[in-house]
């Protein structure tokens, strides 16, 4: 019995290593270890609340991304729609009056949702390639933001804060205020969004997102509706972004229709670098957690090792190019060693 545990416990760590999630795990170990040996405090208690604050918006954003990106298609809207929805937030919520914050958390999921509609109906139904419908969609979202919220502002109710830190309230006590001393909100949500994940994956929507991606004629021919399945694999996105939207509007207590620019390319980035596959059908989304950590990492890194200003970006986006060459270089190998053995 041992033996037969032994050989079969060798035999599932071999097969593990053969993934593309194998090549991401080392690479976030490398990035943690830098980055735990250049930031002085990294293992303070009060460190690792900031950086899950830091890291939770591409997270969710990214775990969104690869929903789509596994479903074969891509979204060139997500940062857009996160400002849109910081500005709906905004715009409905009144200081003075505590009830609107639920209001305008009803409404902007509703708003989500419809955005995640419109992607998927134009991808699913129209047939219009998702880079470009998504890229156009980005101006039309754009273009709303703007018209609600022209500069940053607008107003946060005081208990919205409890989606960045529960010990931010003043009126928070006893189980809210133990609680948010030990496990940050950002996590809890980045929970949530895990579990939505993990029940959406026991389904038959979620093998049908991953057939779809794989290959949509075949998946049609077996009899999935690809199109419904699209739309869906969108909405689930603009869930995720939504609930990074809690967070940030929680955090800054405003809204910003160019709050979520720099998280678009940057989920897409991420999604890869943990093993999800441009071309559909492959990936964990989980493990597009991961490729949010490493990017993450890569910012710190650059901060702590006190790199010029005017060197950063150049910087980081070589080191994202070669984390994001090793992953790929990963998949064909572990690909090409499957077909051999086939063969």
């Amino acid at each position: 019995m041992r033996r037969k545990n032994m050989k079969k416990g060798k035999h599932t760590f071999k097969e593990f290593t053969s993934k593309p999630e194998f090549s991401s795990l080392l690479i976030l170990l490398v990035m943690f270890t830098l980055t735990a040996i250049l930031q002085n405090n990294f293992f303070e208690i009060k460190s690792i609340m900031r950086n899950i604050n830091a890291f939770a918006p591409l997270i969710l954003v990214t775990m969104g991304q690869a929903v789509v990106m596994i479903s074969g298609g891509i979204d060139l809207s997500s940062g857009t729609a996160l400002s849109l929805l910081s500005c709906v937030l905004t715009s409905i919520m009144k200081k003075n009056d505590p009830i609107t914050g639920l209001y305008a958390m009803i409404i902007a999921l509703a708003v989500a949702v419809l955005l995640g509609l419109i992607n998927g109906f134009g991808v699913g139904y129209l047939r219009i390639p998702s880079i470009i419908l998504t890229f156009a969609t980005s101006f039309i979202w754009l273009g709303i933001a703007l018209f609600l919220r022209p500069t940053p502002g607008g107003e946060s109710v005081p208990w919205f804060a409890i989606f960045y830190n529960f010990g931010s309230l003043k009126d928070v006590s006893g189980f809210f205020g133990t609680l948010g001393g030990f496990l940050p909100p950002s996590l809890i949500l980045i929970l949530i969004g895990c579990l939505i994940w993990w029940v959406i994956s026991k389904t038959k929507t979620g093998r049908y997102i991953y057939a779809v991606g794989g290959n949509s004629e075949s998946a049609y021919e077996s009899g999935i509706n690809t199109a419904k399945t699209q739309i869906i694999a969108y909405i689930i996105n603009a869930i995720f972004i939504y609930l990074a939207t809690l967070f940030f509007v929680g955090q800054t207590g405003s809204g910003d229709a160019r709050m979520g620019d720099p998280l678009t390319l940057r989920s897409v980035a991420a999604a890869v670098v943990g093993g999800i596959a441009l071309s559909g059908g492959r990936g964990n989304v989980y493990f597009a957690l991961v490729g949010a950590l490493i990017l993450s990492f890569v910012n710190k890194i650059i901060f702590f090792a006190n790199i010029p200003y005017a060197y950063q970006t150049l910087v980081g986006g070589v080191i994202v190019i070669v984390a994001i060459a090793i992953s790929q270089a990963y998949i064909s190998y572990s690909t090409k060693t499957k077909e051999i053995k086939i063969g």
